[in-house]
């Protein structure tokens, strides 16, 4: 009966786990189709897209799930494929609004669309199959943040960085200008990472450095991940022109490889190990300031 309860209680806490973000999907949406109907320039209502927002929120999603009573990496399958569906399912809909009432000023809708109830189909379509690849990038992000929670002192940071490593991609992929894009780097943030791993890891029986080198190890591994996942975002979607992934490098799938294992594997130990020593420092000088 207890474990009936338990399960029961966890059930009901996937409501407010999912609402929230699945409402800021749609408010995001809403609001771009109403400022563009509003005669605002689509260069700058494109900042309002939910391609990049929706990996955000998978990021968010995934970092508060225990706390919503998902333990199991099998549990986030659903509300990923959901969140996925409910982003395109949004976008549908506003495109045949758009088509159906000839509305000029919306990029939801191609002029081809107009009246064209077969070129619209078509459209549709193409956005309902961009729902399988875009409920694994989901996934991916999401099962990762569920990882970090076997180190819980890394869950913030990890979460940070990757939404960092989003942002950057984004603002690339909308051409930002490369001083705008640089200053969201994940570099910076990954260093001060290390002091917030040793701050916090002391208040959480961190507080020596044998301790603190997993957490900080999973930290440099997770830091370059995050890189990983947007190369291959990069290298699967030829048209987003990012530094993150050259598209003149030789054979793709070789790249890949030899990206993962220097840039993924040796970088991120070394990263690693940066990070232990900056949170050894800063737990070891907490020691000195507050002795027991």
């Amino acid at each position: 009966m207890a474990d009936v309860t338990e399960q029961t209680q966890r059930r009901l806490r996937l409501g407010p786990w999912l609402a929230g973000p699945f409402a800021f999907i749609s408010l995001l949406i809403v609001a771009r189709f109403v400022l563009e109907i509003f005669g605002v320039s689509h260069l700058l209502t494109r900042y309002l897209s939910s391609t990049g927002a929706v990996f955000l929120v998978a990021i968010y999603l995934g970092a508060v799930a225990p706390l919503r009573g998902v333990q199991k990496s099998w549990q986030i399958v659903l509300p990923g494929v959901l969140l996925a569906a409910w982003t395109q399912g949004w976008v549908v809909l506003l495109t045949v609004i758009s088509g159906a009432l000839r509305l000029q000023s919306s990029h939801f809708a191609e002029p081809q669309d107009w009246g064209n109830w077969g070129h619209m189909g078509r459209h549709v379509l193409a956005h309902l199959a961009e729902i399988v690849p875009a409920s694994i990038v989901i996934l991916v992000l999401m099962a990762a943040m569920l990882v970090l929670w076997h180190w819980p002192v890394t869950v913030g940071p990890g979460a940070l960085l990757g939404a960092l490593v989003v942002i950057r991609f984004w603002s690339e992929a909308m051409d930002l200008s490369p001083v705008v894009s640089s200053a969201w780097s994940s570099s910076v943030a990954f260093l001060l990472c290390g002091f917030f791993l040793g701050g916090v890891g002391s208040r959480m029986g961190l507080s020596s450095p044998r301790r603190l080198f997993m957490p900080a190890m999973v930290m440099g591994w997770t830091w370059r991940f995050w890189i990983f996942v947007a190369v291959l975002m990069s290298a699967a979607a030829p048209y987003y022109k990012t530094h993150f992934y050259s598209h003149a490098q030789g054979h793709v799938l070789f790249h890949l490889l030899a990206f993962f294992g220097i840039e993924g594997v040796v970088v991120g130990f070394v990263a690693g190990l940066i990070e232990w020593g900056i949170a050894s420092w800063t737990a070891g000088a907490l020691r000195s300031r507050n002795p027991e």
